[in-house]
C-alpha cells in the first residue's frame, strides 16, 4: 500500500510539474510570437505596398529617362533638323526618322518636334501648321493656342496633364503632355520636344504592379496636380483628398465621410511626384486579421495539445525511469558506486559514466588512427588480408578512399644516404606528401618501408580506365614531376604490374621489390617496370626471369602466398614445355639453385637439413612439393625472424627511453637518429609495441616519477619537474591536473 501511496504521490508531481514546465513558458512565448507575428505581418504588408509604389516609381521614372534620352537625340541628330522638315526632298526622311524615335518608347501616343520661330510643328504624321494641329487634328481641353505656344517656348521640361483630348473629332482621351526643351542642358533653347503619352498607359503600367488591388492610385506632380489615375471606389472623389498634406514618404489614414482610409505614399527624388494609394483600412489588413484568427486557433489548439501531453507524460513518467534505472543497473553488474538519492540521479551518474568512456574510446580511436591505416596497408602489402570485401569494410571504417578498378605498387627508392642527420626533417615533410595523393581518376597511398630510404605507393585507379597500363605509366611520370618539387635528387621508382583485385596488391608489392635487381644497371631517377624485364628464356635451358625474381623477392619477404603462387606458375610452364628430358632436368636443378642460393644470401641455409633430399627426386610434381614444402618453412622463419628483430629493437628502444626520459632534449627525431629509424616508422613502431604514442609514453614516464618524488621526498616542485625535463612548471601543473586530477602540491599533501 505504501508503495502504491508513494507512486501515486510521485504522479501527481509529475503532472503538476509538466504542466508547470508548460504553462509558464507557453503564456508567455504565446503574447511574443502572437504581437510579433501580427506585428510583423503587419509591418510586412505595410512595406509590401510600399514596395509596389516604389516599383512604379522607379519604372515611371526610367520611362521619364527613356523620354529625356530621345530628346537628347534628336537634339543632336543632323537629319532632325529645321533645313531638313522644310526640305522638299529631305523632309519625308525626317519624319521616317522621327518615327523610329516614337517606336523606341512603348508610352508615346505620339511624338512632335517644334524648332522656335518657326510657323510649323512636325509630327511622325507629317507637319501642321498650328491652326492646323489645334482645330482639325486635336483638340486639347483649356489648352488655348496662346497658352500652347508659350508652354512651347518652356526653358524647362513641362509636364501637363490634359483631359478630354478630342482627335480626329471622335476620340476622347485623357492624355499626358511632356514638353522638353532642346538642346537639354542649353540655357538658350533653340526647340522644344513635346510627347503625347495616353493616361490609360501609365495607369496600366500602375495595375500591372499593383495586381488585385481594390482602391484608387494616383501620381501627382510637385504642384499637386494629378498626372495619372487608377480608380476601383467611386464611393472617395478626387477633390476630397488633400494630396498636399500626404506624406512624402510612409503610411497614413485618412476619414472620408466616416469611412477609415489607408494611405501609402513614395515621392521620387527625380521628378518630385508623389506615387500614391488609397485604399479601405479593413480591406488594407484584411489579411492581418485572418492571420490573428488562425494564430489564436493554433494556441488554443496547442494548449489543449499540451494539457493532454502534460497529464499523459507524468502518468507514464514514473515507469520508465524505474525501467532505465534496472537497465543500468544490469550494464553495470549491479555496482551500487553509481546509485544516487533517486532514480534520476543513478540515471545521471551511469550516463556520465557512459559519456566519459566513449569520450575517451573516440579519443584512443582517433590517436590510433594513423597507426590503424598503416596496419591496414602493411597488412595489403603483405597480402595478409585475402577477402576483397573484408578490404573494403576495414578501409570504409578507417574512412580511406580507394579508387574501385585497378591497382599496382610502386616503390620509390632513394639513394642510400641522401637523408642524413642534417636533413632528416626535409625526409618526412618528403614522406609525409607522399603518404595521400590524389589524381584524376585515381588515388595514391605511401607507407613508409622498414629501410629507410624506400617509400611503397599502393595506386589505385578508376575500372573505366580503357587503358590501365598506358594511364600507370602517366601516374608514375606525374609523381615523378610532383617530387622534383622537394628532393634535390631524383629518386629511382620500380612499378609492379597492375592487378584488378586489392587482394592482389601483394604480388604487385612482390614485383614493384623486384625491380630492386635492375636499379643497379639503370641511372637514378629512372623508372623500372616489372612488365618490362625481359622474359626471353636463357636460351633452351632458362625459365622467365620474371617468374625467377619474383620467387627470389618473396621468398626474401616471406610472402609464402606469391612464393607458393609463383612455383605453381614455374612448374606449370614446365609442364607445358615441349624440350627434351635432359633440359628439363637440367632447368629444374636451376630452380633448385635459386631457392637454395635464395635461402642461404638471407642467412637461412641451415634449415635445408638434407640437401641430397631436395636434388633426389623422380618427377617435377615431387620436386614442385619437395620446394613448396621448404620454401613455406623458409617463409615461416623469415616471419619469425622479423617479429624477434622487432622484439630486440622494441627493447633497445624502450630501454633507451627509460634512461633518458629526463633530458629535456630528448625527442622522437632523436631516438631515430640513434636507432638509424625513420621518424614516421619510430612513430608507428612504439605505437604498436607498446599501444602509447611516443609522447604519451614519456609523459608517462615522467608523470610516474613526479608522482614518486613528490610521495617519498621533500623537494621543491619546481625542482621535481624540472629534473624530470619540464622546463615550463606552470604547463606541467595544469597536465598532472588534468590527468591526476589535482595539482601537486596537493597530491603531495594527500599522499604523505
Amino acid at each position: 500500500m505504501w508503495r502504491k501511496r508513494n507512486k501515486s504521490r510521485l504522479l501527481y508531481k509529475y503532472i503538476i510539474s509538466y504542466l508547470l514546465v508548460f504553462l509558464v513558458p507557453f503564456l508567455i512565448m504565446s503574447m511574443i510570437i502572437y504581437y510579433n507575428s501580427v506585428a510583423n505581418l503587419r509591418e510586412e504588408i505595410e512595406q509590401a505596398n510600399i514596395n509596389k509604389l516604389e516599383q512604379v516609381e522607379n519604372i515611371t521614372n526610367e520611362r521619364m529617362k527613356e523620354l529625356e534620352t530621345l530628346a537628347a537625340r534628336i537634339s543632336y541628330d543632323p537629319r532632325l533638323t529645321p533645313y531638313m522638315f522644310s526640305h522638299d526632298y529631305y523632309s519625308g526622311e525626317a519624319i521616317d526618322e522621327l518615327r523610329k524615335y516614337k517606336a523606341n518608347s512603348s508610352i508615346i501616343e505620339e511624338l512632335f518636334i517644334y524648332y522656335h520661330n518657326n510657323e510649323r510643328i512636325y509630327s511622325t504624321s507629317g507637319s501642321y501648321s498650328f491652326d492646323a494641329l489645334l482645330n482639325n487634328k486635336y483638340h486639347f481641353n483649356k489648352w488655348e493656342k496662346k497658352d500652347f505656344m508659350k508652354d512651347l517656348h518652356t526653358p524647362l521640361p513641362f509636364i501637363k496633364p490634359i483631359k478630354h483630348v478630342v482627335i480626329n473629332d471622335d476620340e476622347h482621351k485623357n492624355m499626358i503632355a511632356y514638353l522638353f526643351p532642346i538642346a537639354p542642358g542649353n540655357p538658350s533653347p533653340y526647340g522644344t520636344v513635346m510627347y503625347l503619352i495616353k493616361e490609360s498607359n501609365m495607369t496600366d503600367l500602375i495595375e500591372n504592379i499593383l495586381g488585385d488591388f481594390k482602391g484608387n492610385a494616383y501620381i501627382v506632380n510637385e504642384d499637386n496636380q494629378v498626372i495619372a489615375s487608377s480608380i476601383n471606389d467611386d464611393f472617395i472623389q478626387e477633390n476630397e483628398v488633400d494630396f498636399d498634406s500626404v506624406r512624402k514618404h510612409g503610411i497614413s489614414s485618412l476619414d472620408v465621410n466616416g469611412k477609415d482610409y489607408s494611405i501609402v505614399s513614395v515621392e521620387s527624388e527625380i521628378s518630385n511626384w508623389k506615387f500614391i494609394t488609397l485604399m479601405d483600412t479593413n480591406q488594407f489588413f484584411k489579411r492581418l486579421d485572418n492571420t490573428t484568427l488562425l494564430i489564436l486557433g493554433m494556441l488554443i489548439i496547442l494548449l489543449i495539445i499540451g494539457f493532454i501531453l502534460a497529464v499523459l507524460i507524468g502518468k507514464n513518467q514514473y515507469k520508465p525511469i524505474r525501467n532505465i534505472v534496472e537497465i543500468t543497473r544490469k550494464g553495470k553488474n549491479g555496482n551500487r558506486e553509481f546509485e544516487g538519492r533517486n532514480e534520476l540521479e543513478t540515471i545521471r551518474k551511469t550516463i556520465t559514466s557512459a559519456f566519459e568512456d566513449h569520450q575517451t574510446l573516440n579519443e584512443t580511436m582517433y590517436m590510433q588512427k594513423p597507426f590503424a591505416r598503416d596496419q591496414v596497408f602493411v597488412k595489403l602489402l603483405k597480402g595478409s588480408i585475402s577477402n576483397n570485401g573484408e578490404i573494403d569494410v576495414i578501409l570504409d571504417a578507417l574512412h580511406i578512399h580507394m579508387e574501385q578498378g585497378y591497382y599496382f605498387v610502386g616503390i620509390v627508392y632513394f639513394d642510400k644516404g641522401l637523408f642524413k642527420e642534417g636533413n632528416i626533417k626535409e625526409r618526412e615533410k618528403l614522406f609525409g606528401k607522399l603518404s595521400n595523393l590524389s589524381f584524376d581518376k585515381a588515388s595514391a597511398h605511401g607507407i613508409d618501408l622498414l629501410y629507410n630510404d624506400a617509400m611503397a605507393m599502393i595506386i589505385s585507379m578508376d575500372r573505366n580506365i580503357k587503358d590501365p597500363s598506358e594511364q600507370q605509366k602517366k601516374l608514375i611520370l606525374e609523381m615523378q614531376q610532383y617530387m622534383k618539387n622537394f628532393t634535390i635528387k631524383e629518386p629511382t621508382i620500380g612499378v609492379g604490374t597492375v592487378y584488378t583485385k586489392k587482394s592482389q596488391i601483394n604480388r604487385s608489392y612482390i614485383e614493384a621489390l623486384a625491380t630492386i635487381e635492375y636499379k643497379f644497371i639503370n641511372p637514378p631517377g629512372s623508372v623500372i617496370y616489372f612488365a618490362d624485364i625481359s622474359v626471353e628464356t636463357e636460351q633452351s635451358l632458362g625459365y622467365p626471369k620474371e617468374e625467377q625474381i619474383k620467387l627470389i623477392q618473396s621468398i626474401k619477404q616471406g610472402d609464402k602466398i606469391v612464393a607458393i603462387e609463383t612455383l605453381h606458375q614455374i612448374f606449370s610452364k614446365l609442364a607445358h614445355n615441349d624440350c627434351s628430358i635432359q633440359v628439363l632436368k637440367c632447368i629444374c636443378f636451376d630452380v633448385i639453385n635459386t631457392t637454395v642460393k635464395t635461402i642461404s644470401e638471407i642467412g637461412l641455409s641451415h634449415l635445408i637439413k638434407d640437401f641430397n633430399r631436395i636434388v633426389d627426386f623422380h618427377s617435377m610434381e615431387q620436386l614442385h612439393q619437395k620446394l613448396e614444402s621448404l620454401v613455406v618453412e623458409i617463409c615461416h622463419e623469415v616471419e619469425r625472424k622479423k617479429k624477434s628483430h622487432n622484439d630486440q629493437l622494441r627493447n633497445d628502444i624502450l630501454n633507451y627511453i627509460n634512461e633518458n626520459y629526463q633530458l629535456y632534449e630528448l625527442s622522437l627525431e632523436n631516438v631515430a637518429l640513434e636507432f638509424k629509424l625513420s621518424v614516421s616508422y619510430l612513430s608507428r613502431f612504439i605505437k604498436e609495441q607498446t599501444g602509447a604514442t611516443f609522447t604519451q609514453y614519456v609523459q608517462e614516464l615522467r608523470m610516474e616519477n613526479v608522482k614518486k618524488q613528490l610521495k617519498e621526498t621533500q623537494h621543491p616542485i619546481k625542482d621535481i619537474v624540472v629534473a624530470v625535463g619540464y622546463k615550463d612548471v606552470a604547463n606541467f601543473t595544469r597536465k598532472f591536473k588534468k590527468l591526476i586530477g589535482v595539482t601537486p602540491g596537493e597530491y603531495r599533501r594527500l599522499n604523505q
